[in-house]
């Protein structure tokens, strides 16, 4: 990862209609080795983005560079990169060892050496067994991890994967996430991946860019989003946040004071700009707050305390949600793990909840306007995927 631009966006823009844009004024550089995963939700521009990345879509505005090559002006098949979709994208009539072999075929490589790729790559993914099967024949899973043997075997200078798990179950999809995190990390791949679940970009990405509203929001390593959100949007939508209002009654260096709608005050780390007067969140996750003199969970001169009501109570296995009630107007949750140390409070009861000053964080509310509507886009047959000659630029 020496090198901070191998995926260079500069300035990059794009409008379907010439009056709004879907992606604007984006600047992102990707590093050589790394699994840069675009999250956001539907609308929010991370998908055209990739897009625009393979070559199906053209920038309206800036520049992309690979490798210190312009890419922005290259068709898809001369950009060198291999492509996973969510539908898997086989040719149905082939068998899985020709499928595979595809992208090698066009580069009009010898026979000879198309078998040694695909033996490597089917055993890469551990289906060498079902290299005669159709893909009528083959699973789900099995059949992403063929569109994946394919999206690798002519060994390209990046792997693009757009929602690539969506179809799977939950089980089936969390085996796939292990499965690309090993092969990003034995074979150094570059992998940009598009997805809408925030688990998931936590659980396998070296770093996220969180995108709305056709902007990037925030780009960092998942622990630094999760505990060090930017703003309100990102603090929201990765993981599960305690958003509470209310306004800024003191700012001090790093530190503020947030006034809350039941009249608590709160200290907390704030963002940077955040002035006396604003309207602002409070960003609390659920783990972080504790019941107040539980055993192994006591308030001290570093906490916040706040009083609130026990709305109701939730079983979730390995932890249980409290929902409370603070003033007329917040709601509250704190997750309480299922060991027989923790007490849990009766529902109606009013209790104190507490965390750590340095647990929360209190940041401006923003206006997010709404992404403007994205022209549906239909994946590109697999006769588009990876069929650059060898050795074209």
């Amino acid at each position: 990862m020496s090198d901070p631009s191998f995926i260079s966006f500069s300035g990059v823009s794009k409008s379907y209609d010439g009056a709004h844009y879907v992606v604007e004024d984006l600047n992102l550089d990707v590093r050589k080795g790394e699994f840069l995963s675009l999250l956001g939700p539907s609308g929010s521009g991370k998908t055209t983005t990739l897009m625009m990345l393979a070559g199906f879509e053209t920038p309206t505005q800036g520049e992309i560079r690979l490798d210190g090559r312009r890419l922005d002006d290259k068709p898809p098949h001369q950009r060198d990169i291999g492509m996973v979709f969510q539908n898997y994208a086989l040719f149905p009539h082939l068998t899985i060892a020709e499928n595979v072999a595809f992208p090698l075929s066009v580069r009009r490589m010898s026979r000879a050496e198309q078998k040694v790729r695909v033996k490597r790559a089917l055993e890469m993914i551990e289906l060498p067994h079902l290299a005669n099967r159709r893909p009528s024949q083959l699973s789900g899973g099995q059949q992403q991890r063929v569109a994946l043997a394919r999206a690798l075997v002519f060994e390209p200078s990046v792997v693009l994967m757009d929602e690539p798990l969506g179809a799977l179950d939950k089980r089936l999809r969390e085996t796939m996430q292990y499965e690309i995190m090993r092969l990003h990390r034995e074979l150094s791949l570059t992998i940009v991946y598009v997805t809408h679940d925030q688990a998931e970009a936590l659980t396998m990405s070296d770093r996220v860019a969180v995108f709305s509203d056709g902007r990037i929001q925030q780009a960092a390593t998942p622990s630094e989003l999760y505990e060090n959100a930017q703003n309100a949007f990102v603090a929201n939508f990765v993981g599960e946040n305690n958003g509470l209002t209310g306004h800024v009654t003191s700012v001090n260096d790093e530190w503020a004071m947030l006034a809350l709608s039941d009249g608590s005050i709160i200290r907390g780390r704030c963002e940077h700009g955040l002035r006396a007067g604003d309207e602002a969140m409070l960003a609390l996750r659920p783990e972080r707050a504790h019941i107040a003199g539980a055993e192994g969970a006591q308030a001290d001169e570093h906490s916040n305390v706040v009083r609130a009501c026990v709305e109701e109570l939730v079983y979730c296995g390995d932890h249980h949600r409290v929902h409370l009630k603070l003033g007329s107007r917040d709601s509250i949750v704190v997750k309480v793990p299922n060991t027989q140390r923790h007490a849990l409070p009766a529902a109606g009861s009013t209790i104190e909840i507490a965390w750590r000053h340095d647990d929360c964080k209190i940041l401006a509310m923003m206006a997010l306007k709404s992404a403007p509507a994205i022209a549906p886009t239909t994946p590109p047959s697999p006769s588009l995927i990876s069929t650059a000659p060898a050795g074209a630029n």
